[in-house]
């Protein structure tokens, strides 16, 4: 050992130096890729079971136009099991929301003008976080009317024809829809939409009410189709 030259020793250091560094860089190297390859796994799973979650909720036909007073129903379909699901309007002095079972809630009209039921669900998964999926309902809620009046007192229809017959009621903001009626329907019958439908020569009145009780009442006559012509 005494009698090897000192420039050999000298060259086997350099050498084992040298080596080192390479496979430790080759390592460091290759960890970057492998957690990655980890991340980019875990970003997509996360992404995978957000665009899941509750993917077929939805909700249920609901009256989007209601009076003041008026009380409907909204229901939540298709959520996954062992949920939450909450209710909340976005301005109580027009609309306010009751939660009547687990998906379903009552709204009531106390006000005019336009406000949303937001609807969220909610679930807890086994790590203790909460994945959530929110639904809005837009409402709007309008005054009952006070009173109505047909634009004609009298309208002629021919048999087999029909005419629709024109009304203003008043607030003019109100979608109250009337009741007609027809007070003679072997004459005239008379839509839920204010049709009125000639059935025989003759005269009929038809009418419509509000839900005060307030009536607007027009004269129909009917004539036959070649009588005219003649």
């Amino acid at each position: 050992m005494k009698n090897i030259p000192k420039f050999l020793l000298l060259a086997a250091i350099l050498s084992t130096l040298t080596i080192l560094p390479g496979k430790e860089s080759s390592a460091k190297d290759a960890l970057p890729e492998f957690t990655s390859l980890k991340s980019v796994s875990a970003d997509n799973f996360t992404r995978k079971s957000k665009s899941s979650f509750n993917e077929n909720a939805s909700l249920s036909k609901y009256d989007k136009n209601i009076l003041q007073e008026d009380t409907c129903t909204l229901k939540v379909l298709n959520t996954d099991e062992d949920c939450d699901i909450s209710f909340k309007s976005s301005d109580t002095d027009v609309l306010t929301v009751k939660q009547s079972s687990e998906n379903s809630c009552s709204y009531t009209g106390v006000g005019y003008g336009t406000a949303k039921i937001i609807v969220k669900i909610t679930k807890t998964t086994f790590l203790i976080f909460k994945e959530q999926k929110t639904l809005t309902a837009k409402v709007s809620v309008t005054p009952r009317a006070v009173s109505i009046v047909f634009r004609q007192n009298s309208r002629e229809v021919k048999v087999g024809t029909k005419a629709n017959l024109a009304y203003t009621i008043r607030p003019s903001i109100s979608e109250e829809v009337p009741v007609f009626e027809s007070l003679n329907p072997k004459v005239a019958t008379i839509s839920k939409q204010g049709k009125v439908t000639g059935k025989k020569t003759g005269k009929a009145y038809v009418t419509a009410t509000i839900s005060n009780g307030q009536k607007a009442r027009c004269k129909i006559t009917v004539v036959d189709t070649k009588e005219k012509e003649d």
